[in-house]
């Protein structure tokens, strides 16, 4: 059960009558379609025409059918107890699958048994990895190596590199090709992305993040590396002891709040150096790099924003914070404050470097490099859940990539990118009934991602006013987190 969110009374055998069905894979839109589902699964798509029998009925007349979204980084299951007040918030956006970027030994535990809390309307944990890769579980190669053990060992889905050198990243990152497990996250600073690259790492999160990636797209990349090199990881114990665990956890959720707090000068410059001397040519060299071995990017554009904009207007003064809980909102304006209070000049940097990012994201886009949407929402200042899928979209479109692109990043992207391409991210029988129904054309602009008539979520179906009284009810008592 749910809090916020009733069970539909539309379900069961639905039909969703006389639709556009818009398949993200070729870009077509085919009107006058029937879709059938059963059992939490389409069954079938034809033509209009056959009547509809007893089976609910949803007027699709004029509006377009999606495949519904995925995030493909979130952090919902930081707090596995409360999850109801985010998943409410994804069901009314149009969000039926993640991928969870901080697991536990706990957490993988608990999918195994079957113990994961699941309200009404609950999206689809698509993958998630153990505990995140720090100097506390990888501070050496050989530590790196054991964790991803332990890790293949527990069930994860993939390993995540949080705060790792270069040496501690690529033992882990053999160790996961030997394993046959996937390795992904945060390049660390010393690491150029192209050994990262042609060592098979699964995908890349924020672009980079800092300027490690962009250090590869410089003139001038043997400084800006110097430059970042100076950066240091954040102390962590590297002792066990009982409740390490959770003091590590503790330690690094303030950090993450907004990480750009955090900027050094050094890094500060190095942002400056790689922005001045940026290389088109290499850029390009390195998308067809990432091309070549399918190193996947999720840019999470709307974190990288939030993060270098920490104290803008748009993210202080958002009307959506209504939907968050009153801790979560403390913590941001904790870090708004921090923000401030960083020197002119490495918040001038970080202002800077927004345009770098979009020209790099639009780079990447031109060579097919293949892209997921995230936005790493749950624990991430300003960031609303649901919402913020919206919001990279927009940042999305802002860096230049089409409707149709921007579409495929969050239905038949992540499809491919988990391994379900076939199985999901369609709009065909035997995939789930998992569906948006939407009132504008998604291929002319991708605004009409958010012009939401409904959602189809496991074959049951909650119109624009059932999704409205979801959101009404979390604002009533805030608790995404």
């Amino acid at each position: 059960m749910s809090r916020y969110v009733d069970p539909s009374s539309v379900t069961g055998q639905v039909l969703v009558r006389d639709v556009t069905v818009v398949d993200p894979l070729d870009g077509t839109a085919a009107p006058g379609q029937d879709v059938l589902t059963e059992n939490g699964r389409i069954t079938a798509v034809t033509a209009t025409g056959a009547p509809p029998g007893d089976r609910p009925v949803v007027d699709g007349r004029g509006r377009f059918a999606v495949p519904a979204y995925m995030d493909m980084h979130l952090h919902a299951l930081n707090t596995p107890d409360d999850v109801d007040g985010s998943y409410a918030l994804m069901l009314a956006n149009g969000i039926a699958g993640f991928r969870q970027m901080s697991g536990s030994r706990a957490l993988l535990k608990s999918r195994r048994e079957g113990t994961l809390p699941r309200p009404t309307g609950a999206p689809d944990l698509k993958a998630t990895a153990g505990d995140l890769l720090t100097p506390f579980n990888a501070s050496t190669p050989d530590d790196a190596v054991r964790a991803v053990r332990e890790q293949h060992r527990d069930g994860a889905d993939f390993v995540k590199a949080g705060m790792t050198t270069r040496a501690t990243f690529l033992a882990a990152l053999g160790e996961a090709n030997r394993l046959g497990i996937r390795l992904g996250g945060h390049l660390p600073a010393d690491l150029d992305p192209r050994d990262a690259a042609r060592g098979g790492v699964w995908s890349i999160e924020h672009l980079g993040p800092g300027v490690t990636v962009f250090a590869a797209a410089s003139s001038r990349e043997a400084e800006v590396r110097a430059r970042n090199a100076t950066r240091k990881l954040p102390p962590l114990p590297k002792l066990r002891f009982p409740g390490a665990d959770r003091l590590v956890t503790r330690l690094i959720k303030g950090m993450v709040v907004n990480p750009a707090t955090h900027t050094s000068e050094h890094e500060a410059h190095a942002y400056a150096l790689a922005d001045g001397s940026y290389d088109q040519r290499k850029a390009e060299e390195l998308a067809a790099l990432f091309t070549e071995h399918t190193t996947w990017q999720c840019p999470t554009l709307i974190r990288v924003h939030t993060q270098q904009f920490g104290d803008a207007p748009e993210h202080t003064g958002d009307p959506r914070r209504r939907y968050m809980a009153p801790g979560e909102l403390r913590a941001w304006d904790k870090s708004v404050r921090k923000f401030a209070r960083l020197p002119d000049v490495t918040r001038e940097a970080l202002h800077r470097h927004w345009a770098a990012q979009l020209r790099l994201t639009r780079t990447f886009a031109d060579a097919g490099v293949p892209m997921v949407a995230g936005t790493d929402a749950c624990g991430a200042a300003h960031i609303i859940p649901g919402f913020s899928l919206h919001d990279e979209f927009d940042l999305l479109a802002e860096a230049g990539l089409t409707p149709l692109t921007i579409l495929r990043m969050t239905t038949t992207e992540p499809a491919r990118f988990l391994g379900e391409e076939g199985t999901s991210g369609r709009i065909a029988p035997g995939m789930p009934a998992d569906l948006v129904l939407l009132d504008e054309d998604p291929l002319t602009d991708h605004t009409a991602l958010r012009r939401i008539a409904g959602v189809l979520r496991e074959g049951s179906w909650w119109s624009r006013a059932d999704l409205d009284t979801v959101l009404e009810r979390v604002a009533a008592a805030p608790g995404a987190r």
